[in-house]
């Protein structure tokens, strides 16, 4: 059996920092080191970027970055890491299967039509997600309201929600990853650009759980939109397709206009998307102020968040 790794996990003491990876040589997972680094930024960022070409679909220059960062690494280190990645390459969604478990639930949970279990009394075929059903393709059912979120536009939105995120974390270090953001972000404080990050985990969570990514701040209605215009691009790009067949289908997938208008607070927050310059400090504070009529996340952002 050929050896399969199923991930990277940096572990930091008060004296080193370590990068472990979870490893299948054919008897079973065990946990081996694979190198040490001198700061726990470094150990973490070489992780982080293993994970990403481990979990497949890795964004543009994801190798390129690993290779840029293990020049200021020894060269026993560079000689360790750079060994493993011809494996990775041909074992690109074990670390995607091991982790989607975790989530495949909660995204399979969402409905995919907007009919009463036991039927509305018009459509015909609901238990197929109205798909073919005559009275729904005529617009003849006024009962039943569409759903925002399908199991398959939740897969997307997901997977776009872990890669915006990874690129943030990316960017921070390489400015060429700023491209897919708007201007402001890149101008956003260090401890804003956290938080900023951690809404796109805060709605993978929304999805992960079977929950509606209802934003509750300006800067998840901000990330909300990013999501929904990468998801879209993924659809294109056809790169998640084999996960979306296994998932049921509906006439209401991929409806982003739809979680715009239907999800979303007001468009205030379209003003941020426009602006160009460096944010105010009062603007960049209520940007992650919690709307008032929506309640606190009844659970936190998770590893399962970030399974792709």
């Amino acid at each position: 059996m050929k050896t399969i790794y199923h991930g990277f996990l940096p572990q930091h003491t008060a004296s080193t920092h370590r990068v472990f990876t979870v490893v299948d040589h054919g008897g079973g997972e065990t946990v081996e080191a694979l190198a040490t680094f001198p700061t726990a930024e470094r150990a973490d960022t070489i992780a982080d970027l293993l994970n990403l070409l481990t979990a497949g679909h890795p964004p543009a220059q994801t190798r390129d970055r690993l290779l840029a960062a293990l020049d200021a690494e020894p060269g026993p280190v560079r000689t360790s890491v750079t060994s493993i990645l011809d494996a990775l390459g041909s074992n690109r969604h074990a670390l995607a299967g091991h982790l989607r478990r975790r989530t495949a639930a909660g995204i399979a949970s969402f409905s995919t039509n907007g009919c009463p279990a036991d039927g509305c009394g018009t459509c015909t075929r609901c238990g197929e997600g109205c798909l073919e059903c005559p009275a729904c393709d005529s617009a003849e059912c006024y009962d039943c309201v569409p759903p925002v979120i399908t199991p398959r536009t939740a897969r997307l939105l997901h997977a776009a929600a872990v890669i915006l995120s990874d690129e943030i974390r990316m960017a921070v270090k390489d400015p060429i990853g700023w491209e897919e953001f708007p201007p402001f972000v890149r101008r956003l404080p260090p401890e804003a650009m956290d938080q900023f990050r951690m809404a796109f985990l805060n709605l993978a969570a929304d999805l992960a759980h079977g929950a509606e990514p209802h934003p509750r701040t300006n800067a998840e209605e901000v990330a909300l939109h990013l999501m929904t215009d990468r998801a879209n691009v993924l659809l294109e790009l056809e790169v998640f397709d084999d996960d979306l067949e296994r998932l049921p289908e509906s006439t209401a997938d991929y409806d982003w206009e739809g979680i715009l208008d239907d999800l979303f607070q007001d468009n205030d927050y379209a003003a941020l998307l426009a602006h160009r310059g460096k944010p105010a400090a009062k603007t960049v504070v209520s940007m992650f102020e919690r709307f008032d009529n929506m309640p606190d996340r009844p659970y936190a952002a998770s590893s399962s968040t970030m399974a792709l």
